[in-house]
């Protein structure tokens, strides 16, 4: 079973996506898949964090990221922030957008996950918890 990175991995790997991010404005080299930036509000200390996600896109033009944090056993810390707060920032390519979390349920959240996952993901074998998925109300799909 693959193992999960420690926070401070994913610390250091996020700093520098997010440097590449910005500096490019929104293309990044890696992850091979496209991205996009969260800020969201800490539940306790009231701090502003900023991590890369990929992300999907539904049918209605939805933007929707998915809380897999590499198969970790517990969510990732942003999660956590958006339901206490979900009131959060994207930047999706050059701009950037004031965006409503929706933590999504039942069928729903079963659809959107299977249009970003076939369920085969060494990733997904790390743990037994079902990985949020989370609607960004107010970000346009990417031309």
């Amino acid at each position: 079973m693959p193992t999960v990175p420690a926070d401070e991995e994913f610390r250091t790997y996020n700093q520098g996506v997010i440097s590449e991010f910005r500096a490019h404005h929104g293309t990044v080299s890696t992850p091979p898949f496209p991205i996009l930036l969260l800020t969201t509000t800490g539940a306790r200390t009231g701090r502003r964090t900023t991590v890369p996600l990929g992300f999907g896109v539904d049918d209605q033009g939805r933007v929707f990221v998915v809380g897999s944090k590499a198969g970790a056993p517990r969510h990732p810390a942003w999660f956590h922030n958006l339901r206490a707060n979900p009131a959060v920032t994207v930047e999706l390519g050059d701009r950037s957008y004031q965006a409503r979390a929706v933590v999504t349920t039942g069928e729903e959240r079963d659809r959107l996950y299977r249009r970003v996952s076939d369920g085969a993901a060494a990733y997904e074998q790390n743990t037994d918890r079902v990985f949020p998925v989370i609607v960004l109300e107010g970000v346009p799909a990417p031309a």
